[in-house]
């Protein structure tokens, strides 16, 4: 990594040194928060297909929606597949409210002079 991408690492993931950031994070966070002389930097040393490689391997939370589309209009990937997401842990706590309002949903539906 030159100098000009030591910089950026620095402006982006400042909660690393530069030698440590993964390049590849670095292009998605230059994506998704750079400049644009930050973009043609990236651009003028790694290439355009370094970005097209950055998207084909996001992870959930490097992209906001509205990157996620920008760069794949740019890129002239189509169509723009979903965002990365995270699976939700299974809570048994959300299962259990779940159960409780259907279950005070269809008894009300039964007996609508319950008032609940």
């Amino acid at each position: 990594m030159d100098e000009e991408l030591k910089a950026i690492a620095r402006a982006l993931v400042w909660w690393k040194p530069p030698e440590e950031v993964d390049l590849m994070y670095l292009v998605r966070r230059v994506m998704e928060m750079g400049t644009p002389k930050m973009v043609d930097c990236v651009r003028n040393r790694l290439g355009q297909q370094i970005f097209r490689d950055a998207l084909a391997q996001a992870e959930a939370g490097n992209f906001s929606a509205a990157s996620w589309n920008y760069w794949h209009v740019i890129l002239g990937v189509r169509p723009t597949p979903p965002l990365p997401q995270r699976p939700a842990p299974p809570s048994p706590y959300v299962s259990t409210q779940i159960r409780r309002v259907a279950a005070g949903a269809v008894k009300s539906l039964a007996d609508p002079g319950t008032g609940s």
